[in-house]
């Protein structure tokens, strides 16, 4: 009876720490990198998807390399110059058959500026 108690009041605190996302679109992006067979990393693909200026220093970009010649490629921008975000982040599944590369999910979220909404990776928008 102990155990179920700490579970149930354990449950709501894990939710909260979860982290959400908004799907994006993977079609256009898809069709946009048929055309490039000169792709050479996961890291160049999303510096493709993502298209930031290429001065811009305050990217992060990390790699999780899965079976099946499949990647997990984070990209995680912060300091935006920008009134109420802060940052933003993008999670790119994506899998390359020779020299072509296909994106299986995209999906971003962010977070704002102190005072302007949440400062943790979530959907809401800011204010």
């Amino acid at each position: 009876m102990k155990y179920l108690f700490w579970l149930f009041i354990s449950l709501p605190l894990l939710n909260a720490c979860s982290e959400s996302f908004e799907t994006l679109d993977t079609k256009t992006f898809n069709a946009k990198i048929a055309e490039q067979p000169d792709i050479n990393s996961p890291e160049e693909l999303i510096k493709l998807y993502y298209n930031y200026p290429a001065a811009e220093q305050k990217l992060s970009i990390q790699v999780k390399n899965l079976p099946h010649n499949r990647f997990e490629i984070t990209l995680i921008h912060e300091g935006i110059e920008d009134d109420s975000q802060y940052g933003e982040k993008v999670i790119m599944l994506a899998e390359r058959t020779g020299k072509i590369w296909n994106a299986i999910e995209i999906k971003h979220n962010w977070k704002c500026w102190d005072s302007r909404g949440h400062t943790s990776w979530g959907t809401t928008l800011c204010d």
